[in-house]
């Protein structure tokens, strides 16, 4: 039934510090202004799950359509099983203010402290508030611009579309 709200924007979530890990995500949702605090919903059973409940940070990366094949193998690959970071053409770079790594090839990375957690069903909803945040040049002054083609959506499954209507699947 959750199909129907799709395209649904897509985000990289880093967890762990000791040996990170990056998942795919699209149920990222901003909660709240002051302070600034958003919201990320990760399975029960998700490797990513652990790493953030034991760690207490992480970390959500705005990847552009150019890193569509990492954010597949991140999406698809369990990172319990195996060290994704081997597969992934990302970089991890020390983060400003939290221990998790940020991912150098994102546009923005906003990194969070776990303020609460609630139980939803399958899912916990990890709520983070933003305590430092890094971006490119996809954003002027804080904000997005509209006009850079880097707003990656997932369509649900293996369709991808960004902010300009243009379709990809990896």
């Amino acid at each position: 039934m959750l199909e129907y709200l799709y395209p649904l924007r897509t985000y990289l979530i880093v967890s762990g510090v000791e040996r990170p890990n990056v998942m795919t995500a699209d149920w990222v949702v901003p909660l709240s202004f002051t302070p600034p605090m958003l919201g990320v919903a990760i399975g029960h059973t998700r490797y990513t799950h652990g790493l953030i409940k034991e760690c207490g940070e992480f970390v959500v990366a705005v990847p552009t359509i150019e890193l569509l094949r990492e954010v597949w193998i991140a999406g698809t690959m369990s990172g319990g099983k195996s060290d994704k970071m081997e597969k992934l053409g990302l970089t991890l770079v020390e983060s400003k203010s939290v221990k998790v790594p940020s991912i150098r090839e994102c546009q923005a990375n906003i990194e969070c402290r776990v303020v609460k957690e609630v139980d939803v069903g399958d899912h916990t909803l990890f709520v983070g508030e933003i305590v430092s945040v890094t971006h490119g040049d996809a954003f002027r002054d804080g904000r997005p611009d509209i006009s850079y083609r880097f707003v990656m959506h997932a369509s649900f499954g293996k369709n991808f579309t960004t902010n300009s209507g243009e379709r990809f699947s990896p």
